[in-house]
């Protein structure tokens, strides 16, 4: 059989993902791998046609499709991404129609279940079938039990291939049909506060509803605002997975990108991401800026900073990209105050949602930095970067440095402490379990008793 693999990765043949294709060649040498370097040379199918469409022609007459690519922060690399936005643009969804397609990624396991939804939405908009692609985590292929199972996952897409078979639908057309935002008159407020506010946008003079949001949130915030359009940025490219940042944390694009994630983003007390979405995620564009912010480590330099975004799109439609917005700013341990759409037929919600935001923000602000408790997203999303750092602590010397320093390796406690080393053997006895589980409920409350007298102590001494 012949099967296209649209490589995503930037590093092209030396990335860890295209090792396990690699493997697949060698136990699996009956069919036929057409690769393309699409992260490698998305320049060159962005401005040669004829090329493209080369890559589109093998694609119709292959037996099945395989999305090869490392996962960049919650998703494909930008470069991919740009191709997939390519392909909507051009209107060549049909040449993937029908054929039988999976993935194949690799990663540190952070958020990598996104990037899987992501390219099997994308997959069921070009008509394809998509099964269950292979998630593994970098250095998996050095397993036994990995490679029988990386084999079995692969003789099992062989086996959908040659039976065509028809796969379930997970994820439904997109339906918006909402006006543009247009507010009614807005005076400008009175900058009488002193905080650094960025928003962070892609916007084009096209994004009516997205810009009117953009200048709703400028004229109310009461403290100038700065927006930073990333599509005037110095901005050279997306990144390439390199790693020659990791040393100390200095990209090696010459250009002023990481100027402006240093002054104008994580130095901000508010930030706003806005922006307008294409396909089921943000532009390829976007992409670039937090693929690129990598150069930051896996620190979470975002602590205290209030954050919103404003999206012009149906994000109610999109699971995905609703949740790594919410994941990416817990672990980033920022607030999130809010996220507001234009997905409302009155306008004068928008703008009264955008007010409280901008309230949200100034609240937090004025609390001391307020953010709100972390969910599985966040605990989930900083233990995987715990011990992802520990492993790789050569790898990522400043952000192991800085865990350190931060205290960030909070490996897990016995909850009994040292009295878990007298109770661990006396459980072994039902009668002791019997009276243990009796009493724990009451021994609980104490803990609990012991801190709500000692705030109550502290309320009547003020």
């Amino acid at each position: 059989m012949k099967f296209v693999v649209l490589n995503g990765s930037p590093r092209e043949t030396n990335s860890f993902t295209y090792q396990y294709l690699r493997y697949i060649e060698t136990n699996f040498p009956m069919h036929d791998f057409i690769v393309h370097h699409i992260g490698r040379k998305i320049k060159k199918i962005e401005n040669d046609q004829e090329y493209f469409d080369s890559i589109l022609k093998i694609i119709k007459g292959a037996d099945g499709v395989i999305w090869l690519y490392p996962v960049y922060i919650q998703l494909i690399p930008s470069q991919l991404k740009r191709f997939i936005e390519l392909v909507f643009e051009r209107k060549k969804q049909s040449s993937f129609k029908g054929k039988n397609a999976t993935s194949i990624s690799t990663s540190g396991k952070f958020y990598d279940h996104l990037a899987h939804y992501y390219i099997q939405a994308i997959s069921e908009d070009f008509g394809m079938n998509y099964s269950r692609g292979y998630s593994a985590e970098m250095m998996e292929l050095m397993k036994k039990d990995e490679r029988i199972r990386l084999r079995k996952f692969f003789m099992q897409f062989v086996n959908n291939c040659e039976n065509k078979t028809e796969t379930a639908k997970y994820y439904s057309p997109f339906v918006f049909d909402y006006p543009i935002y247009k507010p009614t008159k807005i005076n400008d407020n009175p900058k009488t506060k002193n905080y650094k506010v960025t928003i962070l946008t892609d916007t084009t003079e096209t994004d009516v509803s997205l810009n009117n949001m953009i200048n709703t949130f400028v004229k109310l915030m009461p403290c100038e605002v700065t927006v930073v359009n990333i599509n005037e940025a110095d901005i050279k490219g997306g990144c390439l997975g390199c790693l020659k940042c990791a040393p100390e944390n200095i990209c090696f694009y010459p250009d002023g990108y990481m100027e402006i994630f240093k002054q104008q983003v994580i130095a901000a007390n508010a930030l706003v991401y806005a922006f307008k979405t294409q396909d089921r995620y943000f532009s390829s564009q976007m992409k670039i800026h937090f693929d690129r912010a990598f150069f930051n480590g896996h620190r979470p330099v975002f602590t205290g900073q209030q954050q919103a975004y404003f999206v012009s799109g149906p994000l109610r439609q999109m699971p995905i990209l609703r949740e790594a917005i919410e994941g990416m700013s817990e672990v980033g341990r920022a607030n999130l105050v809010g996220i507001v759409t234009d997905e409302y037929a009155d306008s004068k919600i928008i703008t009264n949602l955008i007010q409280n935001i901008i309230d949200g923000m100034l609240w937090g602000i004025e609390h001391d930095k307020y953010a709100g408790p972390k969910t599985f997203l966040g605990v989930g999303g900083h233990k995987v970067f715990r011990d992802l750092i520990h492993t790789y602590q050569i790898v990522f010397p400043q952000d192991y440095s800085y865990y350190k320093k931060e205290k960030l390796f909070d490996w897990p406690k016995i909850f009994f402490g040292q009295f878990s080393f007298i109770l661990k053997p006396l459980m072994r006895f039902s009668s002791f379990r019997k009276r243990f589980f009796a009493m724990s409920g009451k021994y609980q409350t104490r803990l609990f008793d012991k801190v709500i007298k000692k705030e109550v102590s502290n309320l009547q001494d003020q």
